[in-house]
């Protein structure tokens, strides 16, 4: 059994914590409630949870929490909205850049532990085309939430090595699926669960340029299971399942076959136990 440190028990990882939980390890779930209710993690709470107040901005919280030699720490505190890096620049590089590079300190001076890091596919930029892997260059970025994560990943690598700490860099695609805490504000909702809920009203889909663009996509409850697994090791990876195009998910979405030829894939070393077809004709 181990002692798990999440920071940021949002979407992603709340469903970390919960199957950390039910894996019986001993779980601190972190959060500054910027974009989460504290009580969206009662559940959790109940089936043995601690779940604490602590913004990644804060090295004395920092420092609290890692003087608690936690075996493993998740980084998954971000704002990884584009609409709300859009119209809080501030607050965006405050938490996706300095709070990343506080960790990274926190985690060093408190012995090292293991790290892993939520990343995006989104470092690839949106040009990538042909098999796009770890070795891939990143690309030119479109806004600040996913900037930051070219910064975040450079800055956590930079530190394992002075450290000695394990880093397990994860390029996470669009997470989609139903979890303990759920978003309901428009710009936090991914487009698969959006297309999901805008078919099962009759409502038009939105497709920008014809939704040719590009997307890697992966269920919650293996993006979840793969972060905890990580734990300890030091690698970079992609977590997609599917490689699909922006139509093809609004083609599934609307009870049809998967439409549009995707301009790259994001090619993965995990096993995955969820499809986006099954998820969408469940609907």
């Amino acid at each position: 059994m181990s002692r798990l440190l999440v920071l940021g028990a949002g979407y992603v990882g709340a469903a970390l914590g919960r199957q950390a939980l039910d894996a019986g390890h001993d779980v601190v779930l972190a959060d500054n409630w910027q974009a989460t209710g504290r009580e969206q993690l009662a559940s959790l709470e109940e089936v043995g949870a601690r779940v604490v107040t602590a913004d990644i901005r804060d090295p004395a919280a920092l420092r609290e929490l890692l003087g608690e030699a936690p075996d493993v720490v998740h980084l998954l505190a971000a704002q990884a909205s584009r609409p709300l890096a859009d119209r809080d620049p501030s607050y965006t590089e405050q938490t996706n850049l300095t709070g990343v590079r506080l960790v990274a300190e926190a985690v060093a001076a408190a012995g090292s532990p293991p790290v892993v890091y939520g990343s995006s596919l989104q470092v690839y930029g949106r040009a990538a085309r042909g098999a796009v892997g770890p070795e891939h260059r990143y690309g030119e970025q479109g806004d600040l939430a996913h900037l930051s994560k070219v910064y975040g990943e450079l800055c956590l690598r930079m530190y394992a090595t002075r450290a000695g700490f394990a880093l397990a860099i994860l390029r996470l695609g669009i997470v989609y699926g139903p979890g303990p805490v759920m978003h309901e504000r428009p710009e936090s909702v991914t487009v698969v669960d959006k297309f999901r809920r805008m078919a099962a009203a009759g409502e038009e889909l939105p497709l920008d340029d014809g939704g040719a663009a590009t997307i890697g996509v992966v269920h919650l409850e293996d993006a979840a299971r793969i972060a905890l697994e990580a734990g300890g090791e030091t690698l970079v990876a992609n977590v997609a399942a599917e490689s699909v195009t922006v139509a093809g998910v609004a083609s599934l979405a609307r009870g049809g076959p998967l439409a549009g030829e995707p301009g790259c894939t994001y090619p993965s070393p995990f096993a995955y136990h969820h499809r986006l077809a099954d998820y969408l004709a469940a609907a």
